[in-house]
């Protein structure tokens, strides 16, 4: 029955009873009121509701830890960043009550002023930070990312070793990467000037493969697995990596990078991400876990399963290679980062030497990880 003939009803049993016309107005005015009572009631449910019951926000995990959000900034997406993206996908993020929201920029100088705005809680990728830190800006790198260079050189195969690529076009993240300063290091072990290179910015290992494949540059530093791809395709070069290879200072290529002023105020929050952070590196060692990775992982790094294996083996498995890029404890490596700050002043990124130790704050995850053991 509509409202409409509700009121005519309740009208006509009045006529019945002879109910006088002062009496109807009242029951009329007592039935609005009651109408009125309801729907701010059930209004008041809904706004409960939207905001977790009253509780101040946020909802419950199945771990019964209440879930918060987190925004990470990675700087591109392959295997030595793809952390965080693989703690969601094997739900450990779920776990630890996060609702991760992962942003991958191309401009890594562009997410560490997101960071230090506030739009970005961390960042995983290069130290493009050290500059901006350096400053006076409240920066602390917390976790290994990388501990040595992400990328290969790798050209077109008209360019038949590194000192050919003299006048020729190169891409690089940005012209103030830490791929840029590794490739630059490489090429003086080379024997060539860096300055004779023209280095074209163009975003992150997928968009520098492309420029690539479009012969819009001829060489390009392209990051594992992508490399193992443009190698085998036949069609390129790889001369290597830069600081192995090709003979470059070992560098700390990515840190998970934080405030002081977020980790402080939000350490539990940290303490979950970085237990799940650690058990991501806890599963890349684990043998058994390795193709669970790998069908995980290989479509997001644009790849064939079969070069994330291989990534996985080399960086994480073999005795004789695996443990310098990650290592177990998520340490980072302060003399390869010294290496990348010098390289840095050496090419005018940064003014002058800095000691990358005062910005280094490894108690975050030795508390995570003493967390987990416990």
């Amino acid at each position: 029955m509509s409202p409409t003939t509700q009121l005519e009803g309740d009208a006509a049993c009045a006529s019945d009873r002879s109910v006088t016309p002062d009496d109807a107005g009242r029951r009329r005015r007592s039935l609005g009121s009651a109408r009125w009572l309801l729907v701010a009631l059930v209004t008041l449910a809904l706004v409960l509701a939207a905001c977790g019951g009253g509780g101040g926000g946020g909802s419950t995990s199945a771990g019964g830890k209440k879930t918060s959000k987190v925004t990470l900034g990675v700087q591109t997406t392959v295997l030595q960043t793809y952390y965080a993206q693989l703690a969601e996908k094997l739900g450990y993020f779920k776990q630890e009550g996060l609702d991760v929201k992962v942003i991958v920029g191309e401009d890594p100088a562009a997410s560490v002023q997101a960071l230090i705005g506030g739009s970005l809680d961390m960042f995983l990728g290069g130290p493009e930070a050290l500059p901006a830190a350096a400053k006076g800006a409240d920066i602390r790198f917390i976790a290994a990312g990388s501990n040595r260079s992400l990328w290969d050189i790798v050209t077109t195969k008209d360019v038949r070793s590194v000192k050919d690529l003299k006048g020729k076009a190169f891409a690089v993240s940005s012209l103030a990467s830490a791929s840029t300063a590794t490739v630059k290091q490489a090429l003086q072990a080379q024997g060539v000037n860096p300055d004779d290179v023209k280095y074209v910015p163009a975003g992150g290992t997928k968009n520098r493969f492309t420029a690539l494949e479009q012969g819009r540059v001829k060489g390009a530093a392209l990051g594992i697995p992508v490399n193992y791809k443009a190698a085998e395709s036949g069609k390129f070069n790889d001369f290597g990596g830069t600081d192995t290879t090709l003979r470059a200072p070992p560098i700390a290529a990515t840190e998970l990078t934080t405030t002081k002023k977020w980790a402080d105020a939000n350490k539990d929050v940290l303490q979950r991400f970085l237990r799940a952070y650690q058990r991501v590196i806890n599963a890349l060692y684990d043998p058994s876990m390795t193709q669970k990775i790998v069908a995980a992982a290989s479509s997001d790094l644009g790849v064939d399963p079969k070069y994330t294996e291989r990534a996985i083996k080399t960086l994480f498995l073999d005795p004789s290679t695996g443990g310098k890029v990650l290592p177990k404890d998520g340490q980072i490596d302060l003399k390869a980062l010294q290496n990348l700050a010098d390289a840095y002043t050496s090419f005018k990124l940064l003014p002058s030497k800095v000691d990358v130790s005062k910005y280094v704050d490894m108690s975050y995850l030795k508390a995570a990880q003493a967390s987990l053991k416990g």
